[in-house]
This record gives C-alpha cells, structure tokens and sequence, in this order.
C-alpha cells in the first residue's frame, strides 16, 4: 500500500489559542494538508503558490451571486529563475509512490524540503484559508448583497461584521476646516456616535485637504500636530481585549520618531512611540505608574519580522521611500500585545505581562544582527520573585483610557508630530487575520496616489 504524503508549512511557533482561518495568509502558524489534495500550481517571480481542493473549512455555502470563496492556498518564496524547477519537484514528491511521505517548509528553523526554497523568516510562507466570500470581479472581501451592501463599511474600509465595527473611527471624510487652517470638528464615524466627535484641543491642529495632504504622503485629508498639540477626547475606557488602527504620514525628513500618539490625562495611558527613538513600539495602560513596555520593531524576535519606521532617508520625493505608515495595535483576551505594519505582518509581538503573572518571558540576544545576520535571540522564562504591582515595568493588563490624540498628559516634548488621516478603536481583539486584512486595507485607501 502506497503512503499517505503530507505537505507541512511552519510559518511561526503557535501564539494563542489554535486558529483554522487565514484571510491574507498570516493567521496559521502551523499547518498541514495531504499531498493528493492539490489542484494546480503557479508561479509567480521569486514565488510558487500552491491550490488545494476541499481544504478549508467550509465546502457549500449560499452565496450571493458573483461571491465565492477561495480555495485554500500556500505561497512559498523561491530563488528567482528556480520556479519551474521547484514546481517540478513538488509534482515529482506528490507523484512518486515511494520516498518521503513528509515535504516541509519550516519558517522557524529556515529549512525546506528544497535548497530552490528561500525560507529566511515569516513573509516567505503565506497559508490562506478563508471564510469570508470574495468578489469575484474585484478580488476584495464582499460587501454583501445589494440590500445590506456596505453596511460594514466606514470611511472607504470594510470591517467585514457588525461585531467589528469601531467604537471610535475619525476619518478623513468627516474631518472639518479649511486647508491650512485650525481644525474646528472631527466627527465621530464610530458606533460611539457623536458623542464622541472631537472639537476641543490644545495648540493649534490644523486640517490639510487632499492637494496639500500629498507632501506629507497621504491621498486624503488629515489633521496636521505639531510638538505640543493634541485633541481631547471624550473619556472612552476599554477592558481587556481591543484594537486600535490608525494611518500617519511622514513626520518629516530625517525625523527619528512618531512621538505619543495617544493617552489619558493622568499620562498613565500612553503609545505608541516614543520621541527620539526610531522603530520602538512603547505602551502602557491605565492605573499603572512602571516603565512601559517597549519593543524594537527592526529585530525578529518573538516570530516578528524586521521593520523600521520611520523612513529617515532624506530623499523627498514621494515614492522613493515610505511617506505613508498604518499600523493596527492589538491586545487578545490573554493581555498578549501585537503590533501590525501596513503589510499586515507583525512587527513586534509583547507576551502578557500582568498583575496575576508568576513568571515573565525574556528574550536574551546571544548574538547581535549583522548586515549578514539577523542575529540570535534565546527566549528564557524567569520566576518572578516578587509581587507584580502598579509600579512593575513592561505590564501588557490595566485598562486602556483614551482622552487625548496627539499627546499624553499634556507631554509637549515626544506628543505625536506630523500628519494623521485616521484613528480609530475596535472594542474586541480582531484576530491576526483581521487586524492584517485592516492594515492592508488602511495602507491601500491613504497611501500617496503616484
């Protein structure tokens, strides 16, 4: 009797509880599918994506006319010019009846089947496996049937369900002021409703319409803040598990940081930048007084991937380098904190750290990265030895209290400088799946139009 052969893809170590769906290919750490269940294989430049047949969770559904959802899919990175190469050896592995039952592409210790395979982190393996229908003309995620067709969506994004639409969302839709000019309301777009639209703010925030939005690298209106600036917000308290979005431009050339870009008035609330240091990822919550927590985003520790923000190239021409930044802040039911990029790929990954903790996760470096090397990092759990309190550094609980944009406790000195078109609060962690497909989306619907 001819074995059974198995595909297995190791994207990340598993994060959480066990997930089984993936919109954009980040969701799944760990996945594996019989070899027989393959429908067709294609090739893209540097790229081979794999497309099986009864795969994913669902296999009939009622669904609107022009709705499908696609088949489960696994893109691979591969040496470019190797791709017809390393299709033939997958067709040989699946077609032989002998040899290797088990063909596997391990993202974490950057081995594969094949020396064809480049492996080196976390973007070279992509596993789709979707739940959501897709439009077929467009490609995107549907937005329903003609009657309930764009119920989700706010401000040009779809948020997919009810349960994900944000309590808070200001866009740049119902953003109000002449260009160049002070910033006299921003409406709420949220389920908040209006009693939450910001008009009071200390310093002057000004508006920038589409024509000046561009030089600072967004396609659409936005609130321009200076050092010193920010917007009240009417007091909005967040228990547990939650994610914010926003979109930013450039703060300007050779600028290290994006400073404090939310807060509460006692500065117990604050994130997600700090002044003066470049790709930190720094949050703390309310009724806690420690250092907060803070991640170097450019490593790949914890299964991240490397990324720098921002760009301080002083090349200004909008294109050559990034003018446009989204990000999605998300903290899962457990306190785990994740920090998503416009990619949709986490950037910086902060493991619960709270007041009922009886050890903490420390990630030591053995060896620094290289231009050559992306250095080694050796996770160790250590027993905390004393009680976790409000003082304690690095907690990821408390709750999250938001009463300014632009600054926290009036901090004049890192507040957020430079340009913002959206800011919004889900209250509920949306998955890994969800907050990458916002990113994407948020990165698509800002960035400069070339």
């Amino acid at each position: 009797m001819v074995s059974k052969k198995f595909f297995l893809f190791r994207r990340t170590d598993p994060v959480g509880s066990d997930k089984r769906f993936s919109e954009n290919g980040t969701d799944i750490p760990i996945l594996g599918i019989p070899a027989d269940q393959v429908a067709f294989i294609t090739a893209g430049r540097g790229s081979v994506t794999l497309t099986f047949n009864g795969a994913g969770m669902y296999e009939n559904s009622e669904l609107f006319i022009g709705d499908s959802i696609e088949k489960t899919n696994v893109s691979i990175s591969c040496k470019e010019g190797s791709e017809l190469k390393l299709i033939e050896k997958i067709i040989l592995f699946a077609s032989k009846p002998d040899g290797k039952t088990i063909m596997k592409f391990d993202a974490v210790e950057e081995r594969a089947a094949f020396d064809d395979v480049v492996i080196s982190n976390v973007t070279d393996i992509k596993a789709k496996i979707k739940s959501q229908p897709t439009e077929r003309v467009s490609q995107k995620i549907s937005t329903g049937d003609p009657a309930s067709r764009f119920r989700n969506v706010i401000g040009g994004i779809n948020f997919g369900s009810a349960t994900n639409k944000p309590f808070l969302d200001y866009n740049h839709e119902l953003l109000t002021g002449a260009d160049d000019s002070t910033l006299t309301l921003w409406r709420n777009s949220g389920t908040g409703s209006s009693a939450y639209n910001l008009a009071n703010h200390t310093g002057t925030v000004t508006v920038q319409t589409e024509a000046t939005a561009l030089a600072t690298g967004l396609s659409k209106a936005c609130a321009q803040f200076a050092v010193g600036t920010f917007l009240d917000i009417p007091s909005v308290t967040i228990e547990d598990d939650y994610t914010i979005y926003f979109a930013i431009g450039d703060p300007g050339v050779g600028t290290n940081s994006f400073g404090v870009l939310f807060g509460d008035d006692d500065g117990e609330t604050l994130g997600f930048s700090s002044e003066g240091y470049n790709s930190l990822f720094t949050m703390r919550h309310d009724g806690l007084s420690g250092k907060p927590f803070d991640v170097d985003a450019n490593t790949d520790e914890n299964g991240s991937i490397r990324y720098a923000f921002p760009d301080k190239s002083r090349t200004t021409e909008i294109g050559s380098r990034q003018f446009c930044y989204t990000f999605v802040i998300r903290r899962d039911k457990d306190f785990n904190v994740y920090l998503h990029n416009h990619e949709g790929e986490i950037v910086a990954f902060v493991p619960a750290f709270t007041e009922k903790s009886t050890s903490k996760v420390v990630t030591k470096i053995k060896s620094k990265p290289t231009e050559k090397s992306k250095g080694i990092y050796e996770k160790t759990t250590t027993p905390i030895t004393s009680k976790v309190t409000a003082g304690s550094s690095n907690r990821t609980d408390g709750n999250l209290l938001l009463e300014q944009l632009g600054s926290s406790d009036e901090n004049i000195t890192s507040s957020f400088s430079g340009t913002l078109a959206r800011f919004g609060v889900i209250k509920r962690d949306i998955g890994n799946g969800g907050a990458s497909q916002l990113a994407k989306d948020l990165y698509e619907l800002y960035k400069p139009n070339l």
